[in-house]
């Protein structure tokens, strides 16, 4: 389920797509020029080579403390292997991109697979890694345009800081036309996201904040924690409560002590694991006015984890022996997710504590969304293979008596709410496009009928 298309990866390793020079060239030069030393981009080459090629102990003796102990070199085997099961080879690599935050330096290497492109993103600290992400690759700025829904002369746009320890920085639209607008906030599916939840050249978060701000309303989004602040998650139990919830709630709050903001008509919208999560989000706070779930998973992730990984496997034929192992190997983690408790300890489970997946064990959407009295609209593409129409019968089961609950199923759209035809792929989220119109009017018809002020 996780929107940013690290497949099910994102959670299986948290460590997480731009073509450049082959990746065996890449290493000759490395090697020709003597490059392999200690510049962080240089390391962070090498350490791409050695997963590349399986040696993930000379990765693993890099690792801090806290990291060795979140990521030992047999849990990075198998979160790698499940990322080849799903991307295939990886056969490029890009020029590597470094950022310095404080005594940390974060360095980007492009890596292009066989079916798809990733981020390799590593955090050199103190001479040791500190975080290790593999993502979807954030395209090159200038790739991107608004879609033609943007009215960009209609809002203007301000820099806020959500919660605390550290803030995460966010984009508030405020449209310049309405007195005190009713407000959006955004919440993120899985993996370490940024506000616009960027994925190859496509910006669904950007498309959506642009379009309602365009047509009169207000809308946050903000980076997501796991990628502020990913070493914070390194050695601790945590759950969706630490890695969503809380920095949810205080985007609303952030909302509701502004003047300019309608805050009878503050509003979630979810999306994939957001989606999820925002009826709970909603129980958590009453005064939200509305939910909107786009893309919410019904049923446990684990099994939509594995349900992910069967589809891409076979989506060019019949997975051969050692893919059937991978995902034999990831079903059988699954398993011992869906049975985690509160108190349970030990290893992580694909890669998260027990403890985050005995929150969600918890977790009944379905359920959840029934005791809600606020008006709710569940959206769902499709052609979405990452949550699917399994998962809106569910909704639609459960909720479909509701006279608060509108259900809304748009054929022609995939999991980022892009128009496509034919079977949905990873390939596709590699294409630059926008979220639809009709994802933009749903929202905002649902928004209009709210109470006004």
């Amino acid at each position: 389920m996780a929107s940013n298309r690290a497949f099910a990866l994102s959670v299986l390793l948290m460590m997480g797509w731009p073509a450049g020079t082959c990746f065996a060239q890449q290493i000759a030069q490395d090697t020709a020029q003597g490059t392999a030393q200690a510049t962080p981009d240089a390391s962070a080459l090498q350490v791409a080579r050695q997963l590349s090629e399986g040696r993930f102990s000379d990765v693993f003796v890099l690792f801090n403390d806290d990291l060795a102990r979140a990521l030992p070199a047999s849990r990075l085997a198998q979160g790698w292997g499940n990322v080849a099961a799903s991307a295939g080879r990886l056969v490029q690599t890009g020029t590597p991109r470094s950022e310095q935050h404080g005594v940390a330096t974060i360095v980007t290497v492009p890596l292009q697979f066989e079916q798809a492109s990733l981020d390799l993103v590593v955090t050199f600290a103190g001479g040791k890694i500190g975080a290790l992400v593999i993502r979807p690759a954030a395209a090159p700025p200038q790739s991107w345009t608004s879609a033609a829904y943007n009215d960009p002369d209609a809002y203007r746009s301000i820099d806020v800081a959500i919660g605390s320890m550290p803030q995460l920085p966010g984009t508030l639209l405020l449209p310049r036309a309405t007195t005190k607008p009713a407000a959006v906030v955004l919440v993120h599916g899985s993996g370490p996201g940024d506000r616009n939840e960027t994925i190859g050249p496509n910006r669904p978060f950007e498309d959506i904040a642009e379009g309602l701000a365009s047509r009169g309303i207000a809308v946050l989004r903000y980076d997501k924690r796991t990628r502020v602040d990913p070493q914070s998650f390194a050695a601790r139990a945590f759950t969706v409560q630490d890695e969503v919830i809380a920095d949810a709630l205080a985007a609303v709050a952030l909302l509701r002590a502004r003047p300019d903001i309608d805050q009878r008509r503050i509003v979630l919208l979810g999306h994939s694991l957001g989606a999820t999560l925002a009826p709970r989000i909603a129980k958590e706070d009453r005064s939200i006015a509305g939910i909107i779930l786009a893309a919410a998973s019904a049923r446990p992730l684990p099994e939509v984890i594995v349900e992910q990984l069967e589809y891409l496997a076979g989506f060019n034929g019949p997975p051969d022996e050692r893919t059937k192992a991978q995902i034999a190997a990831v079903r059988a983690e699954a398993d011992r997710a869906r049975t985690a408790k509160l108190e349970d300890a030990g290893p992580p489970i694909l890669n998260v504590p027990p403890s985050y997946w005995a929150d969600l064990n918890a977790y009944d959407p379905v359920a959840a969304a029934a005791e809600l009295t606020a008006p709710v609209l569940v959206l769902q593409g499709g052609r979405d293979y990452q949550v699917t129409t399994r998962d809106f019968a569910r909704f639609q089961s459960g909720l479909g008596g509701k006279s608060n609950v509108t259900l809304k199923l748009m054929p022609r759209l995939n999991h980022l709410f892009v128009a496509g035809e034919g079977r949905s792929s990873p390939a596709e989220y590699e294409r630059p496009g926008h979220v639809d119109r009709e994802v933009i009017d749903a929202v905002v018809r649902f928004i209009e009928q709210l109470p006004g002020p």
